[in-house]
């Protein structure tokens, strides 16, 4: 009996021990669905179909009545609709606060633009010292992300750069709030802007908030952002008040007056919206300008109530749902396995190396490159890989091979001294090492084909082997990796070389094209950032590298007029080609030279992509170099 009791005790407990677990994994799911850090650390295996149940959970909560995906038909219900079936990369330079004032400038002008003071990805790189009395402080990937400064006297400085460090957090991207798509591959930006007041008034601004349908302005709202209290008020376009509250925002006591350019920023709004099916163009005005704020495709991130309910469905007649467009299903790219690549390279014919191009430009630069007529820096970096022929690229690009060139070219004085370079792990003589070295292959690029030794005592010399076979298959190599497309084809060996320093050097590319060097990055391993720099002036460039901050502080090298020189002599012959160089000490070296240098890297913002692409003149390639 006392067995028959053990065994319904411990049933009953476990069948008690599931009814717990599941009533708090799905309080936990509830809790969490909400919970921005849950969407980015799940982003990658949230089906549509996942979202949408999230999304359901949050609207049902907030708003108190369904989601419907099949026929949505109030205005937040197709908000959300919107969020997830219609992608179209336009919207990710407008949803961009910072990216945005381009495509303004481009459609109306800049003079409607708030400048900007400064810019950084880094808050502890703000040097406050150097800002107005006043100024705003923004990060471009989220809504509400303002710091207003109406006088630098009363911030404390830290509270600010803590602030900015929480939002700069990869969860705080406004797509992992609720799958706000536009901010999906966006890039943070911290940028300072010129403080801005209202007529006759420097403690108040208004924001005009034109919302638009198919490029026609139809809704107006008003709202007042620097009270306590927010305010706000609704009109159609031809300015006749709206009978609903949006929000829980009362109206403005005594209503809203009409901005004095009413009509102005109306015809601004609608060219601005013009591509798309709904976009809110928000607005400024002073005393004698108007200046466009932002641009919304998610307002209220679609989970706003309406007062009463009725208005957001008749809110919601306004917007024309467009056929569905999913860039996403762009981003994952059909390619070949390198070691496929390695067995079928004579079977890949032109067009499909060119069709590899074009879809992995597209995944990754945002933008579909125009190869018949290429005039940014990627378009020609990619022309130029698929094009472009000459016998010396193997040669250079293989990093043991390059060190006799230099000799021959430049002085061995600038060749970091060579140990010893193997087809073989098992030639390398690991008592004959000294305590610090450099080990790589000499046809890869990837960091994981590099090992950095500093201290031969603490690793084992058995793993080091094995990861250095790997790195000989002959698949392994740039070549393979990128569907043959380049002229790097080389065999790989292992390149054992003298350690300069502890493994932290920063380091100098210079870009040159024809003699000329058109371009300057610095890369410091230890501050995460890649820095463009003229590099005649040694001004920083305006553009970011996504994943990395830039060095606004970046020293300007002792050996700066040297390493020019050498980099005009190396890049003489070829249209385009990146030079390395580390300095140490009073001495300069060169590291690499690579020919088709961040291949499918992406700008930020595009614009400096086709400014610099000015810089190489295909022209000048002779036709002899040219594949058919």
């Amino acid at each position: 009996m006392s067995k028959i009791k053990k065994l319904v005790k411990k049933k009953i407990i476990k069948i008690t021990s599931v009814l717990i677990n599941w009533y708090l994994d799905d309080n936990k799911k509830s809790y969490k669905l909400n919970e921005s850090n849950y969407n980015l650390l799940m982003d990658h295996r949230l089906h549509i179909s996942r979202q949408k149940n999230i999304i359901n959970d949050a609207f049902k909560k907030m708003l108190e009545y369904d989601m419907d995906w099949s026929n949505p038909q109030s205005f937040n219900q197709k908000i959300m609709w919107l969020k997830l079936n219609y992608q179209n990369p336009l919207i990710i330079q407008c949803c961009d606060k910072f990216a945005v004032k381009e495509y303004v400038s481009n459609i109306i002008g800049k003079e409607y633009v708030v400048p900007v003071i400064d810019w950084w990805t880094n808050p502890d790189d703000i040097d406050f010292s150097k800002l107005p009395d006043s100024f705003v402080i923004k990060v471009n990937w989220s809504s509400g992300f303002n710091i207003i400064v109406p006088n630098k006297k009363d911030i404390n400085e830290e509270e600010i750069r803590s602030k900015l460090h929480t939002w700069m957090n990869p969860s705080s991207n406004s797509y992992y709030t609720l799958f706000n798509w536009g901010y999906k591959y966006v890039t943070p930006i911290i940028y300072a802007e010129k403080y801005i007041s209202e007529i006759g008034d420097s403690t108040q601004i208004y924001d005009y908030k034109f919302h638009c349908f198919d490029g026609i302005c139809k809704a107006i709202c008003i709202t007042t952002d620097r009270f306590i209290n927010k305010t706000s008020n609704w009109f159609d376009a031809n300015f006749n008040e709206l009978p609903f509250m949006y929000g829980n925002y009362p109206k403005t006591n005594g209503g809203a007056k009409k901005p004095k350019y009413f009509e102005k920023m109306k015809l601004i709004a609608e060219k601005l919206s013009k591509p798309f099916p709904y976009v809110r163009v928000d607005f400024y005005e002073t005393a004698d300008k108007v200046y466009v704020g932002e641009m919304t495709f998610y307002s209220g991130g679609g989970m706003r109530k309406f007062t009463p309910r009725e208005s957001d469905f008749e809110m919601g007649k306004l917007i024309n749902l467009p056929k569905p467009m999913y860039f996403d299903d762009y981003m994952w790219l059909e390619k070949l396995e390198p070691k496929q690549a390695y067995y079928l390279e004579n079977k890949i014919s032109l067009d499909e190396k060119l069709r590899y191009c074009e879809n992995k430009a597209m995944s990754t630069l945002l933008y579909f490159p125009n190869l018949k007529n290429p005039k940014s820096f990627n378009e020609k970096l990619i022309w130029l890989a698929l094009y472009y022929k000459n016998p010396l690229i193997s040669t250079l690009t293989d990093k043991y091979e390059l060190k006799e060139y230099l000799k021959e070219k430049i002085g061995k004085e600038y060749v970091i001294p060579s140990i010893g370079c193997y087809t073989d792990p098992n030639d390398i003589i690991w008592d004959d090492l000294p305590n610090r070295f450099v080990i790589k292959s000499t046809a890869g690029r990837a960091s994981k084909q590099i090992k950095v030794v500093i201290n031969k005592q603490y690793e084992n010399e058995s793993v080091l082997k094995m990861n250095c076979s790997n790195w000989i298959y002959p698949w392994n190599s740039y070549y393979y990796e990128n569907m043959c497309i380049t002229e790097q084809k080389i065999k790989p060996r292992i390149l054992i070389e003298e350690l300069l320093d502890d493994g932290n050097l920063i380091e100098y590319n210079f870009y040159a094209s024809f003699d000329e060097v058109i371009m300057t990055i610095i890369v410091n391993n230890h501050k995460h950032s890649h820095t463009f720099v003229n590099p005649y002036t040694w001004e920083v460039y305006p553009t970011v590298r996504p994943g990395y901050n830039i060095d606004k502080n970046v020293q300007k090298p002792k050996k700066l007029k040297k390493m020019l020189e050498i980099a005009s002599i190396l890049s003489k012959e070829f249209p385009l080609v990146r030079i390395d160089f580390y300095e140490v000490g009073n001495r300069i070296y060169v590291g690499e030279i690579s020919f088709d240098p961040g291949l499918f890297t992406r700008f930020v913002p595009t614009s400096f992509d086709f400014k610099i692409g000015k810089f190489i003149d295909l022209k000048k390639i002779d036709k002899s170099n040219i594949k058919e």
